[in-house]
């Protein structure tokens, strides 16, 4: 793993999938997922960015109003989290 990775969580499959749309149309680099069974979610969707990539993320979702719920950073031995 070169770059640590995150995993961001909204809550339902509509704000993942809002959430795909805004960063799609913003340019952003970014994965739409399975949400890791590791990681307790009533969603079954995620959103994997890297670490540079975070900061944009926030400041564009915030802006719409599409806020992550849990963000998880990807460890080695499974998932840390930051929120």
């Amino acid at each position: 793993m070169a770059a640590n990775e995150y995993i961001a969580l909204f809550g339902s499959v509509t704000r993942v999938m809002k959430a795909e749309k805004v960063l799609k149309r913003e340019g952003i680099s970014f994965t739409l997922m399975p949400s890791p069974r590791a990681i307790p979610s009533p969603c079954g969707l995620a959103i994997k960015v890297g670490e540079a990539e975070i900061p944009e993320v926030e400041r564009i979702l915030e802006e719409k109003k599409l806020k992550i719920t849990h963000l998880y950073l990807k460890k080695q031995e499974g998932y840390e989290q930051v929120y």
